[in-house]
């Protein structure tokens, strides 16, 4: 396995994390990718962004819905 990454393996590897919990190995490999490349952290950024926004969608769905009778 090579140390580097390159921002293709890394949208892959983000996405990824987001549904599951990746491997101690991967989690490091990303942070230092992390370190050098600003766009990856803002995809980061951007996709722990949408994913919050989802999730407050839903939640706010679910008030919104009438109560059964």
């Amino acid at each position: 396995m090579k140390l580097e990454l390159d921002c293709k393996e890394m949208s892959r590897l983000i996405s990824e994390g987001l549904d599951t919990s990746l491997p101690p190995a991967e989690r490091t490999r990303m942070s230092l990718h992390f370190v050098i490349c600003e766009t990856c952290r803002n995809v980061d950024e951007q996709f722990g962004f949408l994913r919050r926004a989802m999730r407050r969608l839903a939640r706010d769905r679910e008030t919104d819905e009438p109560a059964d009778t």
